[in-house]
């Protein structure tokens, strides 16, 4: 079996850099089972997540995802990495650029199933957009996501000062206090990073990595600051398609998801507001990148038979 991946540009939203996609799929499949969108997450870029892409292409899935803008390929020049654009809410051109890479895959494969994952600041732009453009799909899958924390408001507030203040500037500041607290629950850590996964080779080779863990700009970090108050509302709750199936998926040792707290707290309010079909799932001492833990095996075990059960 022989996996393909075809790489795809397409124009940004934002009007920067041209946006950088991939799909991945057995080229001689007749029947596929179904397509998976990928949402990265903060400071890396979707072939991270090949390995994972591989596996469901292996069984029949199609699989895409694309560099988000001011990410991977899809910037050109390190002082528009972590940017999005000037004003408020720019985040929502990551999702004006997901809804046109939807649109593509649709017009290719019109009559299967469709799902997206969202992993890390891809889970909440994942979360945004199935409350907007949910109804489509099959099911979607929150990873590594989390609620609201009570330093949101003042993030918020710093975070336009700075960007009006210091625009295009690296946000060091707004990256200390939004992550500076991650590893405190890990005894003896050896990096900045050991909160991200259980496997130290998998951490050795994100920091080795120049595309990343980047600084977003000051822009970024407020940009990344209003997505996570507005998915983390009554409002949003209600938004999203209330019998669709949903997957909330963290690792219990996840400082993003406040360690599980964070996590139930979404699930509870996406069930207060009347969804069906969610489903929350911890998986015991795992990190943040479930897909890149000691057991990620284990993991795309655990996708793979989620989205066969909701095809």
């Amino acid at each position: 079996m022989d996996i393909t991946r075809y790489e795809l540009t397409f124009p940004a939203s934002n009007g920067g850099h041209d946006i950088y996609a991939c799909v991945w799929r057995d080229a001689d499949c007749k029947d596929y089972r179904a397509v998976v969108q990928l949402v990265h997450g903060m400071a890396e870029y979707i072939l991270r997540y090949e390995e994972f892409a591989v596996y469901l292409a292996r069984r029949g899935y199609v699989v895409v995802g694309n560099d988000h803008a001011g990410h991977g390929r899809s910037v050109e020049g390190d002082k528009n990495r972590g940017y999005f654009g000037k004003n408020d809410n720019s985040w929502k051109y990551l999702i004006n650029d997901m809804n046109y890479l939807e649109g593509m895959m649709r017009m290719e494969f019109p009559d299967i199933p469709y799902f997206m994952l969202g992993h890390s600041m891809g889970s909440f732009l994942a979360r945004e957009y199935i409350a907007a453009y949910g109804n489509g799909f099959s099911g979607a899958v929150f990873m590594g996501s989390g609620y609201t924390n009570p330093m949101l408001p003042g993030g918020i507030l710093l975070s336009k000062y700075m960007s009006k203040k210091k625009p295009g500037e690296k946000g060091e500041l707004l990256n200390k206090i939004a992550f500076g607290s991650f590893n405190r629950k890990i005894k003896d850590s050896e990096t900045n990073f050991d909160w991200l996964s259980t496997d130290k080779d998998m951490v050795d080779k994100y920091i080795n990595d120049d595309k990343c863990g980047f600084l977003f700009t000051n822009e970024g970090y407020r940009d990344l600051f209003l997505l996570i108050k507005d998915v983390n509302t009554v409002k949003w709750a209600k938004s999203l398609p209330q019998d669709l199936p949903m997957l909330i998926i963290s690792g219990s040792d996840d400082p993003v998801g406040n360690y599980g707290k964070g996590v139930r707290k979404v699930y509870n309010m996406m069930v207060k507001a009347g969804c069906t079909a969610v489903d929350i799932k911890l998986l015991h001492g795992a990190r943040h990148e479930i897909l890149n833990d000691v057991k990620r095996q284990k993991v795309y075990s655990i996708l793979y038979n989620w989205f066969e059960k909701n095809i």
